[in-house]
């Protein structure tokens, strides 16, 4: 018995110990998203954990030593993902009527934002921006040209300039009436600043994360020891025989 509580013990110890090293990374984030972004860090040896709250949106933590690590490697990777607009949201049930112009311009508004959500899709995609341009003609009875202007940047891991043909044939076919020579397409990598830590890196920060919680935390490991030794005591005095008491 006395060995269970000590083992018990010692495992809040070591509970109490890493939990709190723990900082908010992101929150309000869907199961979705925080499960994809959980598996991002740890696969980097970024120790990372999810809390989830009432209204089921989720909190990412990591280490303090991390946090700068964390956002990089996520930012790298586009995460977490851009909101986008949906139809319900740009035409709501019981709005007063607008004008075509206005109703025209919502419409390329969600396409922009489709064709973003698809080049985000791609591996290596971190940041799209598509603008349509509708064009203009001096013939009303001719066709306005549109025109579109993509924005690419990636992660410096993948190589997308390969891709700009698919990008060009994707944008070309989403659009009505736009012409291949009207689409133009900048391709940018972001810069690479996260820095994976080497195996005797990663030995010397966790040992010196540890010493320091240790240092800010001394007063909670020595009452928490303190508590535990009481309660071995009590334990022992307890199978004691009573003539031993004394």
């Amino acid at each position: 018995m006395t060995k269970r509580l000590i083992r018990f013990g010692c495992m809040g110890v070591i509970t109490l110990m890493l939990a709190g090293c723990k900082i908010d990374l992101y929150s309000e984030l869907s199961e979705a998203e925080a499960n994809q972004m959980l598996a991002m860090l740890l696969l980097r040896n970024i120790d990372a954990q999810k809390e989830v709250a009432k209204g089921g949106l989720v909190t990412i933590k990591v280490d303090k030593e991390q946090f700068v690590n964390a956002v990089e490697l996520l930012r790298q990777n586009g995460l977490p993902r851009k909101k986008v607009a949906t139809m319900e949201e740009l035409f709501p049930s019981g709005q007063l009527v607008t004008s075509p112009a206005q109703e025209h311009a919502k419409i390329t508004y969600l396409k922009e934002q489709q064709l973003e959500k698809m080049l985000r899709a791609m591996d290596g995609v971190i940041i799209a921006q598509v603008s349509i341009g509708e064009g203009t003609s001096q013939n009303p009875r001719e066709t306005p040209k549109p025109s579109a202007s993509v924005f690419i940047k990636y992660s410096p891991e993948r190589n997308l300039l390969n891709r700009e043909t698919d990008i060009k044939s994707l944008i070309y076919n989403s659009v009505p009436n736009l012409r291949t020579e009207n689409i133009s397409i900048v391709l940018q990598a972001a810069d690479y600043r996260y820095q994976p830590l080497s195996e005797a890196d990663m030995t010397a920060e966790d040992q010196n994360n540890r010493w320091t919680w240790l240092a800010q935390n001394r007063l909670l490991l020595a009452l928490s020891l303190g508590a535990l030794a009481v309660l071995v005591a009590v334990m022992s005095y307890g199978r004691l025989p009573r003539s031993d008491r004394r």
